[in-house]
């Protein structure tokens, strides 16, 4: 028989399943919310972005339209040409994505450069150029926000905040003082006695030596025998790696 404890318990085990099996669904429902959410906020930047350049392009075309030479026989067939170019422009964005559509961008501005030739209203042709000119100032910044983004996410993916420690705030404190931060720059240069550390970082007697013993205690820099040179370990170099990081 078992005993009335004996039946709390497997009660008590019982809901403690329960319990984690519905922590596990809220889980995975908050994945795919999340997924969700990206995907939606992804929609809406590439709608914000085809706004964009039908804006830029009905401007830049007005503008085209309005400054051409009335009496320019070819003034129809470019201005034809010209929203007709355009809308591909924006087919190819809205269809494959930026990157296409800054190709034919650029592949619209090395055509435009052979009909300087042709053409002989020098403002009709800044104002062709410019068309295109101010719609791959738009992708490229686009480009630039996305990898941006792409890279930010990639890092938050890459973090494990359970991986921090309460220690982690003495390692910080180690190398939180700029004289500690100019002896590993020191030392980054290969082993060093304690009269070259002096003569290097310019901190001198019991200074150098209270900055040191904080170094070597946090790990990040040894003393090598039997010659009594000082050098950075391996834990030493990932800090000052981190730190040129941070300087970016």
């Amino acid at each position: 028989m078992k005993s009335i404890l004996e039946y709390k318990i497997e009660e008590i085990a019982k809901r403690l399943d329960e319990i984690l099996k519905a922590v596990n669904l809220l889980q995975d429902a908050i994945l795919q919310l999340n997924a969700v959410i990206e995907a939606t906020n992804t929609k809406m930047n590439e709608r914000e972005l085809i706004y964009s350049v039908t804006a830029e392009i009905n401007e830049k075309l007005d503008k085209f339209k309005a400054e051409s030479s009335k009496g320019c026989n070819l003034k129809e067939i470019c201005t034809k040409r010209m929203e007709k170019v355009s809308f591909r422009i924006l087919q190819l964005i809205a269809k494959n994505g930026v990157e296409d559509g800054l190709n034919e961008i650029r592949k619209q501005l090395q055509a435009v450069e052979k009909y300087k030739e042709v053409c002989k209203d020098e403002s009709c042709m800044e104002n062709a150029i410019e068309v295109f000119k101010a719609l791959e100032r738009i992708l490229e910044r686009s480009m630039k926000e996305r990898e941006a983004l792409n890279l930010r996410k990639e890092i938050i993916q890459k973090l494990d905040p359970s991986l921090l420690s309460e220690e982690l705030a003495e390692k910080l404190s180690s190398v939180s003082n700029p004289l500690r931060i100019r002896i590993l720059k020191a030392l980054a240069k290969g082993k060093k006695s304690y009269a070259e550390l002096e003569r290097i970082t310019s901190i001198k007697g019991g200074h150098l030596q209270f900055h040191l013993r904080t170094l070597i205690k946090a790990g990040y820099v040894a003393k090598e025998e039997p010659e009594g040179k000082y050098m950075l370990t391996n834990d030493g170099l990932k800090t000052l790696k981190v730190l040129c990081q941070l300087e970016e």
